[in-house]
């Protein structure tokens, strides 16, 4: 998702790939018949409801079956986010981790040997047919190709073309795949090998090969392989024999497209452990097989294992690390204690089975609740804890740094994306996450210098536009997590937002803004959404500021906030791009997805959905308009017309559910007395956008982004973003009880639930009733205490 389609000098997201997908969208609309014709352009091919699995309890040594995922206890459907195409793909990894892992084990699919780019942002597509392989860390539903290190698959031949590229790849069915938190197995049908996954930790994965049948055994360990193309610069593989049993360590070093904005990548470190000692094994280099070779570096190296012929089950144990093979050593150490197979399964199943636990729901429908739990799912995959055993980890500065007991340290932070409903769902559900988020964006500003806008791994990725972290440690301070170093966190905003002179392009166009008030076309492609975004920005910096009693800062920064007016063209009704000499350049269709294919001042959006973003000030963008009814009746027309366009191949051109700019849109209703047009439009959305199959999202998940819009919107709430307001919607669920941290639960109940009953007759939480009409907000420490938030729901609006 993240990426604008221009390069150059007034690019401010250049390093961001779903440029990938834009400046790719014209060429693939004219390639679309030769796709088809390929048969690459995936229709309908989904498993539907009443798809059975074999069941097993496959032990070492018992005949190989899938297993069935309804064993399970909460309907989770992990290949959610992995179907779709162009705009409309989730790029979510079905594979394995535990709940916000560094190991990330997941299959890479293929087409025939062929790859879409936009369609592998998470390694895997529901449309392939072949796996290339299994690798050990993936992005988490962005729109970017990047990660995928120390690629492992079976195979039963060894020889030159075998070890290039993808030569040992295998085709697979999804009748004969099959997948659970924790869990992921499919037939490799090429060497006739049951694959299976799980996750024994943060850092360490378990891959257990059954061979079936004739043939040789090899296990093929690959440090070049990643998600984009020939990104591994450079890698190695090294076979150690310590008092008798053989293992293998290595590196692969991969500059992506996100991981190489620092100029020269980041290396994966890996360690492995092997439940069969291998009868010989071998290295190679450049399609050069060297048996009984103990070492290998380059950029077309790699291992192999040798497991002998027949029937055989090997389970290969793989640490990683970010720092160096001696601390992925300390990884497997604190992960694995020398469980089998089952016995990690069984750990990561428990482990999810908490996690999950935490919301317990109720619906009539089996497709809500298998599309509501696979949300909370995805919700508490990302981030990455990047801190390592013993609490150390690699800053922003490429150096050693321990975490203070008791922190965990983030990366991975899709910030643009996450703050507006990712970690309010983490403030609210999990705060000891939240808070370490915070601790470690502040510890990014201490290491590296800046604050980050989107940091992947130890780097600044430059990637998306704005300062959004500024709202998530906002969010975090006004909800009471306020255990971190404050004074530090305000500095770093303020110095932002105020110094243009930053390393890490931290604020372009800050010069302009600061004088003009408004970023101007001619600095930037992405001048109108620049200019919202720091108003947003500086509102965050001049709230916390008066939370502190800096009261002078308070002044200059929200007085700032009110940047955006700056951009409104009055005429238009619209925030349109303004030059050095303030005129105006409104488009002459503001539906019109001029983003895709020129500058259009607008960051992944039109000019009609950044019309709605102003998010700090809502009542003042409704001043702007001409009239309370004509802000009601565009805001009913943006989304009355995106209904005529089912499809998510192409960014709708109203609202749009698969991105980010508009998606606070629908709840701007609560604002002007018509709480049903929430009411109504919500659960539209829910119903409409969302499912349970691989198409299930409507676009990219942006590390849980979308999905924690689900969970928000079916439960009847919505954040506002570092306030301690959240919006009364209408719930898709007829029960929820939400087990807080703090002990407390809230049991949110809706009665008279069905599918036409769309609308709130009555809201009451605890003994207050909510008004509907004129205040249809909650607060945070009403929610936080628990207690009972009962809706009684209806087929008219209320006061109808």
């Amino acid at each position: 998702r993240n990426a604008s389609l221009f390069s150059g000098n007034i690019q401010t997201a250049s390093a961001c790939s779903l440029a990938a997908m834009a400046a790719h969208t014209l060429a693939a609309l004219a390639m679309i018949g030769y796709y088809c014709a390929l048969g690459l352009v995936v229709v309908a091919s989904y498993p539907r409801e009443g798809t059975t699995w074999s069941s097993a309890t496959q032990g070492e040594g018992r005949k190989p079956v899938l297993r069935d995922p309804s064993s399970f206890p909460y309907p989770v459907n992990v290949f959610v986010g992995t179907g779709g195409d162009e705009f409309g793909v989730g790029s979510t990894p079905p594979g394995v981790q535990v709940p916000f892992g560094m190991m990330r084990l997941s299959p890479d699919t293929l087409f025939d040997d062929m790859e879409i780019e936009w369609r592998h942002f998470g390694g895997y597509y529901y449309g392939d047919n072949e796996i290339g392989c299994f690798s050990h860390t993936h992005m988490v539903g962005a729109g970017v190709e990047d990660y995928g290190h120390i690629g492992v698959m079976p195979t039963r031949a060894l020889n030159a073309d075998v070890v290039k590229s993808n030569g040992y790849r295998s085709r697979f069915s999804h009748e004969e795949e099959t997948a659970y938190p924790g869990y992921y197995g499919v037939l490799l049908a090429t060497p006739n090998v049951l694959a299976e996954l799980t996750a024994a930790g943060v850092y360490t994965g378990v891959h257990r090969y059954s061979f079936q049948g004739p043939g040789n055994n090899y296990v093929i360990f690959d440090p070049t392989h990643s998600v984009q193309k020939n990104a591994v610069t450079n890698a190695s593989v090294s076979f150690q024999d310590t008092n008798g049993v053989l293992t293998l360590s290595g590196w692969g070093l991969l500059k992506g497209s996100l991981t190489g904005h620092n100029g020269v990548g980041v290396p994966v470190y890996f360690v492995t452990h092997f439940s069969l000692a291998p009868t010989s094994f071998g290295t190679w280099n450049d399609g050069v097989i060297t048996v009984g070779g103990t070492t290998a570096t380059g950029q077309s190296v790699g291992a192999y294992l040798d497991f002998g012929a027949g029937d055989a089950t090997v389970t290969i144990i793989v640490a990683i690390s970010f720092i160096s093979v001696d601390q992925a050593w300390r990884n497997l150490a604190n992960d694995w204690r020398g469980e089998d197979f089952e016995q990690v399964l069984a750990q990561a199943q428990a482990t999810w089975v908490q996690t999950l636990g935490q919301v317990e729901v109720s619906s009539s429908s089996q497709e809500t609740m298998a599309t509501f739990y696979t949300s909370l799912y995805h919700v508490f995959c990302p981030p990455t804890q990047f801190s390592e055993a013993g609490g150390v980890y690699i800053g922003m500065d490429n150096s050693i740094h321990v975490t203070k007991p008791g922190m965990n340290y983030y990366s991975d932070l899709s910030l643009w994306d996450i703050h507006r409903t990712h970690t309010p769902l983490l403030t609210f559900l999990r705060p000891d996450v939240a808070l370490d988020i915070v601790r470690s964006l502040v510890a990014m500003y201490h290491d590296g210098g800046a604050l980050p806008r989107w940091p992947i791994a130890n780097v600044y990725s430059g990637c998306m536009i704005g300062n959004h972290g500024y709202e998530v440690i906002l969010d975090a301070y006004v909800k009471d997590l306020q255990n971190f170093d404050v004074s530090s966190a305000y500095a770093a905003m303020r110095e932002e937002a105020t110094n243009p002179n930053l390393p890490h392009d931290s604020r372009p166009c800050l010069e302009e803004y600061l004088v003009l008030g408004y970023c101007p076309m001619e600095k930037d492609s992405n001048s109108v959404s620049l200019t919202l975004s720091y108003a947003f920005d500086d509102w965050a910096v001049g709230t916390l500021a008066s939370l502190l009693n800096l009261t002078q800062d308070a002044s200059m920064f929200l007085t700032r906030s009110n940047n955006y007016r700056n951009v409104w063209s009055p005429s238009h009704q619209l925030a349109c791009p303004r030059s050095n000499t303030s005129a105006f350049h409104c488009p002459l269709d503001p539906y019109l997805n001029e983003w895709l294919f020129k500058a259009s001042g607008y960051t992944e959006g039109n000019a009609a959905q950044w019309r709605w973003f102003v998010p700090h000030d809502i009542r003042g963008l409704l001043s702007l308009f001409d009239s309370q009814s004509s802000f009601i009746a565009l805001l009913q027309e943006f989304f009355d017309k995106s209904k005529d366009q089912a499809s998510n191949f192409l960014p709708n051109p109203y609202y749009w559910a698969g991105n980010e700019p508009d998606i606070l849109a629908v709840h701007l209703f609560n604002y002007v007395g018509r709480s049903d047009l929430t009411q109504k439009y919500a659960r539209w959305l829910v119903a409409n956008k969302y499912s349970s199959q691989p198409d299930g999202l409507p676009g990219n998940d942006d590390y849980g982004t979308m999905s924690a819009w689900y969970v928000w919107v079916a439960l009847g709430l919505y954040p506002l973003t570092g306030t301690t307001t959240y919006f009364v919607g209408s719930p898709s669920l007829q029960e929820a009880k939400l087990q807080l941290l703090n002990g407390n639960v809230l049991h949110i109940t809706s009665l008279n639930f069905s599918i036409d009953n769309v609308y709130l007759a009555k809201a009451v939480l605890n003994t207050r009733e909510i008004d509907l009409r004129e205040n249809p907000f909650v607060e945070h420490s009403e929610l936080s205490i628990g207690g009972n938030l009962t809706f009684w729901l209806s087929d008219t609006p209320f006061g109808a």
